[in-house]
């Protein structure tokens, strides 16, 4: 099975995630990707971590420790997404998924993957307000930093998900399990995850 991660800036998602494929063995997928992609197109994975980044504000750089950037970043600045560096985390995540057994965080994944039988699609989401007081609360920045991150880049992720797969982002439809981590914690939102998967799986066999 394939779990893939998608989410609103600061609900929380990297901890779940970590948390789930800790529970069923699985192995996590996060950091690897620019590395991977680096070797398909022969640069440094500093230079796709630089395009994923797509250099980032200071408030990014004191909250990347949070919630890692992922490609759809690129979308907020003036220089568009390279479409080769695309095809080439496309290829990548397929690459891993392939191997099953996986947690994948970002990157797209549940729109490159689609609706399979073998893959969960989830979707982490909290409230605005709720969000920025978390990131405050965890990294010490000032609010109105916060605030301006955080909706910048679901403003990125959104555009990303809208330019590059005609999707909206967010939208219950995309995905098969929605959690608010206002509502449940990362213990809770990981059992819930965890238990959807034993779910599916019992159904595919």
């Amino acid at each position: 099975m394939i779990v893939t991660v998608s989410n609103e800036y600061g609900s929380g998602a990297l901890e779940i995630a970590e948390r789930v494929a800790g529970e069923l063995g699985y192995e996590f997928v996060d950091r690897q990707l620019p590395v991977v992609v680096a070797k398909r197109l022969r640069v440094s994975p500093e230079a796709v971590e630089a395009n994923e980044d797509a250099a980032p504000t200071l408030g990014e750089r004191f909250l990347t420790g949070l919630e890692r950037a992922t490609p759809e970043l690129a979308e907020a600045t003036a220089e568009p997404f390279d479409a080769e560096l695309l095809r080439a985390v496309q290829a990548a995540v397929r690459d891993y998924a392939a191997r099953e057994n996986v947690v994948i965080l970002g990157r797209g994944a549940s729109a490159i993957l689609g609706a399979r039988p073998d893959v969960l699609r989830v979707f982490i989401h909290a409230p605005r307000d709720w969000r920025i007081e978390r990131v405050v609360a965890m990294t010490g920045v000032r609010q109105e930093l916060v605030q301006a991150e955080v909706d910048r880049i679901d403003h990125a992720r959104a555009a990303y998900v809208r330019n590059w797969y005609g999707l909206k982002f967010g939208d219950p439809r995309n995905y098969d399990l929605c959690i608010d981590t206002s509502r449940f914690d990362a213990a809770q939102s990981a059992t819930l995850i965890v238990s959807a998967i034993r779910a599916r799986e019992n159904s595919l066999s």
